[in-house]
């Protein structure tokens, strides 16, 4: 004989499936803002190379939030900067991928793709330069030099994370 829910029961069933999602999407919102902030899963030694963000974020980074806006204002209005749109770039890697794909492999269409991608990036990091040195050269002595605190301050954030992370595993 099964026994038929009261309409307590029920309301009470009701809240614990509910309260169970919302501690359910908490945990995972929880873990999806840490993977999005630390760059999500994978290899994070010291032996890993820096991609071109970790040598400019610092700079950019330090920037007071208008001068940010300046720059990156600068970059879109930019001509100069050679940038791919998405499915430029997606037509690269495919001629990639059939370069490594073909039989006999040929080095020179590699390279021609590498090339190509290598001007956009250059195109778009020589931009990039231009309009960081514009802001700070547009800067008085007293902004530059807070600039240069602001700068120091993070690299040296960086830095204590860092050597936090290693605890006590040797210097290179």
């Amino acid at each position: 004989m099964t026994q038929v829910p009261t309409p307590r029961r029920r309301h009470l069933m009701r809240l614990a499936l509910g309260l169970s999602l919302a501690l359910n999407v908490m945990i995972l919102g929880a873990l999806g803002g840490a993977m999005w902030r630390h760059g999500g899963p994978g290899p994070r030694s010291d032996g890993d190379l820096p991609g071109v963000r970790s040598y400019a974020s610092p700079y950019v980074q330090a920037l007071p939030p208008e001068a940010r806006r300046d720059l990156h204002e600068k970059m879109r209005a930019s001509s100069k900067a050679h940038h791919l749109d998405r499915s430029a770039r997606r037509a690269l890697y495919d001629e990639m991928l059939s370069a490594l794909r073909a039989d006999p492999f040929e080095p020179d269409v590699a390279a021609a793709v590498l090339a190509a991608q290598g001007v956009a990036a250059a195109g778009v990091q020589s931009v990039a330069h231009g309009a960081w040195l514009a802001e700070v050269s547009a800067m008085d002595a007293a902004a530059r030099k807070a600039y240069a605190d602001k700068l120091q301050e993070r690299l040296e954030a960086g830095h204590a994370r860092k050597r936090a992370k290693r605890g006590s595993k040797p210097e290179r």
